[in-house]
């Protein structure tokens, strides 16, 4: 009963240690991109919507219909945007993780300490913080399952020479494509085991080459990285400092997140050059005399971590979540060592594997819980601010909604990726002056474009058409009377440098010819007007965003017109249907200074939709002078 007590303890503790480290991430709401991801359900209405949803690329490259796409539909669907669902997804297959690395850590050293150890280790850091409090990164949890799993199958096969194991092992890889990027990496693990430690199977691992060639390859053509900005490729000697930056953050926590005062940022730093000397100088001797295990661990944080490497731009904590593994497994296994140590020495081994380990720990756990609790907040803000307005719009089902006093908080943890879309919310704005609250990110996005203009505030409290929450505290707060008694002496009534077309309180602002909104844009037929306040400056343009469908190109480029009071813009040329587009034009000189001016769009042809009697050119989105 003893042992078979000491057995669930062994297979379950790592499991409790990371519930009772993480248990804020077990009921934390969601933030960032966890929205966008969410409205993904609204996109969906037929099969082929469906599909385009799941395996349509991001903007940025990456293919993971299953641990993002997938994962966000079905559990939307099911759930809505209650978080707990999601979240007991990520803890239970983080749990089947801990297990699968104790498994496969004390199968390569023998040692049940080791085996214990490095789960131990690897969610202790910091750099899990993300992947137990984001529902986004549920992809690198998942990863490191199908990784995990697929290297226990090869070692099984290694251990009992039964083929089964061999075949086993390619229903985990191959899934993987259908979650991270990172799943190429998987040959060069089985690799490196094999050359390292049984390199009779090496050339077993040399088929599971073949799909992850084939996959960047194809990965590269459908979905091409940036030529520059945050996820650019630079294949040069930036690439080693990338990777020292990534191995200090493992052993240096308070560097991920907060500034830190000089004398601790020495002490971190001398405890990283410390825990390098002693986990790289172990594996190396070890791999002198014969036992290269510790050696493959740490080949293993190199490899894992390679397709992050040329992302110089874009270094950031969470890429270390499935590296990290291989620095703790080197760590259990120099610890375990220390312990098996005999001889007149062993308490000195083991006082140095204490006092390293401890001091890791320490440092790692009481960081992490003070990031957990960081996150936590941040999205409890954001839940508040969001849920408000949930019951805001069930008390006014007709007005806009303007919310005042947002800061950087709030915006880009929920509004910037559609907090009030995700909730099934349209109509809601944020009041003039919210830039000056929040910090610049163009690489992001800008706060301009959810901003309601100031003379569209005054029309809208004139004619009762919004109503104004305070979103700063606990709960929203309606503000709508006070507000206006001082809106209209604070507030500039003049025509605005922007204009959304799917906006309703702008729609004064547009010409008799469009067509109601439809789905938050308007359909114009072959010429429509608006009107913008002029340039205040020369140098300005004019930027045109839209959308064009596929049924107008059949005739070839559609020609696209654009008049700025009289003065006719270069035309351009449509080329890609189902698609949205953009075109800047350089104002005019005579356009500066002006308080109104008149845009004039035509589309070169037309067309009637089936069962429509309407002429439809284009659709428009934003008319926006910057």
């Amino acid at each position: 009963m003893r042992e078979r007590l000491l057995k669930i303890a062994y297979w379950t503790l790592p499991s409790l240690f990371c519930l009772a480290l993480y248990w804020k991430g077990l009921t934390i709401w969601f933030l960032h991109d966890d929205f966008a991801w969410l409205s993904l359900r609204f996109q969906v209405y037929d099969w082929n919507s469906l599909l385009r949803a799941i395996f349509t690329p991001a903007e940025h490259g990456t293919f993971r219909p299953l641990s993002e796409r997938g994962f966000f539909l079905l559990f939307s669907t099911l759930f809505g945007v209650d978080p707990l669902p999601f979240r007991i997804c990520v803890f239970l297959t983080e749990f089947a993780n801990l297990v699968l690395l104790s498994s496969i850590v004390r199968r390569l050293t023998g040692s049940k300490l080791a085996g214990f150890l490095a789960p131990v280790f690897w969610v202790s850091n910091t750099v899990m913080v993300v992947a137990m409090t984001w529902s986004s990164a549920y992809m690198q949890v998942l990863c490191g399952f199908l990784l995990l799993a697929a290297f226990h199958f090869f070692l099984r096969y290694n251990e009992t020479g039964q083929r089964r194991y061999l075949y086993l092992q390619w229903i985990p890889f191959l899934t993987g494509f259908l979650v991270m990027e990172t799943t190429i990496v998987y040959p060069a693990i089985a690799a490196a085991y094999a050359l390292l430690c049984a390199r009779q199977h090496f050339k077993k691992t040399l088929p599971l080459f073949v799909p992850s060639i084939l996959f960047t390859i194809l990965h590269m053509k459908l979905a091409p990285k940036q030529a520059a900005g945050t996820y650019s490729i630079h294949l040069d000697l930036s690439m080693a400092h990338t990777l020292w930056t990534y191995w200090r953050w493992f052993f240096e926590p308070f560097a991920l997140a907060f500034p830190s005062t000089t004398p601790l940022r020495w002490i971190l730093y001398g405890s990283t050059v410390l825990f390098t000397l002693a986990l790289v100088g172990f594996a190396g001797w070890m791999a002198w005399r014969g036992r290269r295990v510790p050696l493959f661990f740490l080949a293993c944080f190199v490899i894992v971590l390679a397709p992050m490497l040329p992302l110089r731009e874009h270094i950031t904590d969470y890429y270390l979540t499935l590296p990290s593994m291989g620095v703790a497994c080197l760590g259990a296994a120099a610890v375990a060592f220390a312990f098996s140590r005999q001889g007149k020495k062993r308490w000195t081994w083991r006082a140095a594997a204490v006092v390293l380990s401890g001091f890791f720990l320490i440092v790692s756990v009481t960081e992490a819980h003070k990031v957990t609790n960081w996150w936590h907040d941040r999205a409890r803000r954001v839940r508040n601010m969001t849920l408000g307005v949930v019951e805001a719009r069930q008390l006014h089902p007709r007005e806009a909604i303007l919310l005042a006093g947002v800061d950087d908080t709030l915006f880009w943890g929920g509004i910037m990726d559609g907090c009030f879309r995700a909730a099934g919310v349209s109509d809601v704005y944020l009041e003039p002056g919210t830039e000056n609250r929040t910090v610049s990110r163009p690489a992001l996005g800008n706060v301009e474009r959810f901003i309601l203009p100031p003379q569209a505030v005054l029309r809208g409290l004139k004619h009762n058409e919004l109503v104004v929450y305070e979103a700063g505290g606990e709960r929203l707060v309606n503000i709508t009377r006070r507000y206006s008694q001082t809106a209209f002496l604070r507030l500039v009534d003049r025509l605005p440098a922007r204009v959304d077309a799917g906006n309703p309180l702008v729609a004064y602002l547009l010409g008799e010819t469009w067509y109601p909104i439809d789905n938050r844009s308007r359909w114009m037929p072959r010429r429509a007007t608006l009107r913008l306040r002029g340039p205040d400056a020369p140098g300005k343009t004019l930027s045109v965003q839209g959308y064009c469908p596929r049924s107008q190109l059949t005739a070839g480029p559609l020609p696209l017109s654009v008049t700025v009071d009289g003065v006719r813009m270069p035309e351009m040329k449509i080329t890609h249907g189902d698609s949205q587009f953009t075109f800047d034009y350089a104002l005019p000189a005579s356009a500066v200074g002006k308080p109104e001016i008149e845009i004039t769009v035509e589309s070169g042809r037309v067309f009637k939709p089936e069962g429509d009697g309407r002429e439809l050119g284009l659709v428009f989105g934003v008319f926006e002078i910057h």
